[in-house]
């Protein structure tokens, strides 16, 4: 059972949040499955908070989505809006359908019903894609599901990598391994081509600045990336402005929640901690942690003037 294997490793790791690891687990079957289809490998970029944990930063925290960014932005480029939208509501059933059948295998619920917000939800002229995976939670006792959020126009600043995503357990515990033969695959890394960390660096504040509300997961990144690569987000400014800027032309949405968030960065009030705290899974060091956030509010403050909405 799924459930066994779960209590185990939290035992082992000491972690509390038990959901969080059986999610991990289901987050890793699909990344396994989805390097394997030679359709989404060879198409999508991985990128986001996942992408940070499973290749970059290691297991600091848990991610409990994945992301993707069509590889191939050219083709976009002599399109037409309603171009994009006809070519693109035909990638979204290619993309879906291939959803559907890792779903079948894993036994999680989805199907690619465009008129069904339970499981897909579409935006911006169907640039953008989200798909939720059902499963029943052995963990919560009652369904719960996986995010899968897909941007197929995007701006992009850095050349793709190709790597191997690890698991919380990557490193290896031969006992988990002859407790539990039948989940061998969380242990082993997958190849997959992800995006720069420069890039997702640069995506993360471009979060901050055009989301709903605030993540603290966002900032904890960000810093987390500066401290173990050296990448200061002031170095890579013009990336950042050129990448908002062309969300911002995208997507109305973008340009009001800038609106918002401008006053807040202007009142100081722009980070605090909420439950995401319970997400980390070693300790930061606040102290240094505070002092970044010092400076790089004033950094997203100086962009954001120099942004139209």
């Amino acid at each position: 059972m799924r459930r066994d294997f779960v209590d185990t490793v939290s035992q082992m790791f000491q972690i509390r949040r038990r959901d969080l690891i059986e999610k991990d687990l289901i987050l890793h079957q699909l990344l396994l499955d989805l390097s394997q289809d030679r359709y989404l490998s060879s198409n999508f970029l991985f990128k986001g908070g996942t992408c940070l944990i499973k290749h970059y930063l290691g297991y600091f925290r848990f991610s409990e989505d994945i992301d993707f960014t069509w590889r191939v932005q050219e083709i976009f480029m002599s399109m037409t809006q309603k171009e994009i939208r006809r070519q693109l509501s035909w990638v979204i059933d290619e993309t879906g359908a291939v959803f559907e059948d890792i779903a079948k295998k894993r036994q999680l619920n989805f199907r690619c019903d465009k008129g069904d917000r339970d499981y897909v939800e579409l935006g911006g002229g169907n640039k953008t894609c989200t798909f939720k995976l059902w499963y029943d939670s052995e963990i919560l006792g009652r369904r719960s599901f996986v995010k899968v959020q897909i941007n197929f126009v995007e701006k992009l600043c850095f050349p793709a990598d190709e790597a191997e995503l690890r698991s919380l357990i990557s490193d290896g515990s031969r006992e988990i391994e002859l407790l539990f033969p039948e989940y061998r695959e969380y242990l082993k890394p997958i190849p997959f081509r992800i995006y720069d960390v420069r890039e997702i660096l640069c995506e993360k504040v471009r979060a901050i600045l055009t989301r709903v509300g605030v993540k603290a997961r966002d900032f904890v990144d960000i810093y987390l990336i500066k401290e173990k690569f050296g990448i200061d987000p002031e170095k890579y400014t013009d990336c950042i402005k050129e990448k908002t800027a062309f969300a911002l032309k995208l997507y109305q949405k973008y340009r009001q929640n800038l609106r918002a968030k401008k006053h807040l960065i202007e009142s100081k009030r722009l980070f605090k901690w909420g439950d995401e705290k319970d997400l980390l899974l070693r300790p930061i060091n606040e102290k240094q942690f505070n002092q970044f956030n010092t400076t790089f509010l004033e950094h997203l403050k100086n962009i954001a003037e120099t942004l139209n909405t």
